[in-house]
């Protein structure tokens, strides 16, 4: 194994009774990356979580963490720093004694205990709060507080099973920045668990995406999003719109679609998963779609007219539904890019690119 590898699944899996909950996850994880396991609940993804900090033990495969196999080994043997959901610090001790416990579990010396408490309460910006407990604090800065308790060890990997889960939008935003600015700042590799797409992409350098323990993709978080390997990844991660429909014809990388409402559209295909008479699923991104008053467009083709049925500005862009035949499809629009004042029942015309179409086989995820 590579010295630059930190952690190593080799096709773990993992049952609770006949249900597979993890099955066949490989994956190498490098020095100093930070890897999300993204999926919705039951993927599997704090179940691999635990395998790898040795409270479950996989059924069938092999661990590694810097190089040697952890298969059997105990938890408090694999140098791991974990940060839970809930913010499990000790109510009856102060904040310097909550960061401490694990440094005197180890049997530090008192004046290094001081020492690295104080760092790392300087690291997470709390320096001030070391006298206090845990009820004095608020929810962020106890969950900073674990997150010091996590680091003050100096793990070789810090786990994190969706820290931010119990906090407001507003913390949890702040929050997240100050993570990813700790894990670089550190370099310590770090895998993270979600739920939340938005996180993972923020957040990692790569993202798993689990569904009902198997590994869909894994990739960078803009090959995730851009070049999603399965309809489930490309649904899961962001907002789409859908068109059911079947391929006309296929000519090297171009498709020709008609969807169920008889529109005929145009698509650079990302691959050579569908030919010609396939019933595919066709998605958009709301942000790809260009959306006028008038007919004056700029492409040949993937032009409809349709109708505005709702706007909702959101700040940095404004979202249009726009019903177009059946299909209510949605549209992004940044603010000051493009005209967003449109109103009710008005008549609006929508185009997009044939690159940013995605066409996946089948009926379609969900359906």
């Amino acid at each position: 194994m590579s010295k630059h590898i930190d952690v190593e699944l080799k096709n773990i899996q993992k049952k609770f009774g006949s249900n597979v909950v993890v099955d066949d996850f490989s994956i190498q994880i490098e020095k100093g990356e930070c890897i999300s396991f993204l999926g919705p609940s039951g993927c599997g993804k704090t179940t691999t979580l635990n395998m790898i900090a040795g409270f479950l033990e996989p059924d069938q495969g092999e661990l590694f963490i810097k190089g040697k196999r952890m298969n059997g080994v105990p938890s408090n043997k694999r140098e791991l720093g974990m940060v839970f959901q809930t913010y499990s610090l000790f109510p009856h001790m102060t904040i310097f004694e909550n960061v401490a416990y694990g440094l005197k579990l180890r049997k530090v010396p008192k004046t290094e205990i001081a020492s690295r408490v104080s760092k790392v309460l300087e690291l997470v910006k709390l320096p001030h709060v070391a006298d206090r407990y845990p009820k004095q604090l608020s929810g962020g800065q106890r969950q900073r507080i674990a997150i010091a308790r996590a680091l003050v060890t100096e793990p070789s990997l810090l786990l994190l099973d969706e820290p931010l889960s119990n906090l407001d939008a507003k913390l949890r935003e702040e929050l997240r920045d100050e993570m990813k600015r700790l894990q670089q700042e550190i370099g310590v590799t770090t895998i993270f668990v979600t739920h939340d797409q938005e996180e993972a992409l923020y957040m990692s350098s790569r993202i798993v995406v689990l569904d009902h323990g198997k590994v869909e993709q894994i990739g960078t978080p803009w090959d995730i999003y851009n070049r999603p390997a399965s309809e489930f990844v490309h649904t899961f991660i962001g907002k789409s719109n859908k068109m059911p429909g079947v391929v006309e014809q296929a000519v090297g990388n171009k498709l020709s679609l008609r969807t169920d409402e008889g529109l005929t559209l145009i698509a650079e295909s990302k691959s050579s998963q569908v030919k010609a008479g396939d019933n595919v699923s066709i998605y958009v991104r709301p942000e790809k779609i260009a959306i006028y008053s008038d007919n004056r467009g700029t492409l040949d083709t993937n032009r409809v007219m349709g109708t505005v049925k709702l706007t909702s500005f959101l700040g940095a862009y404004t979202e249009c539904e726009v019903r177009v035949g059946r299909y209510a499809m949605t549209v992004r629009i940044q603010s000051g890019h493009q005209e967003a004042a449109f109103a009710q029942g008005q008549t609006v015309y929508l185009e997009w690119k044939p690159e940013d179409v995605f066409v996946f086989p089948g009926k379609g995820h969900g359906q």
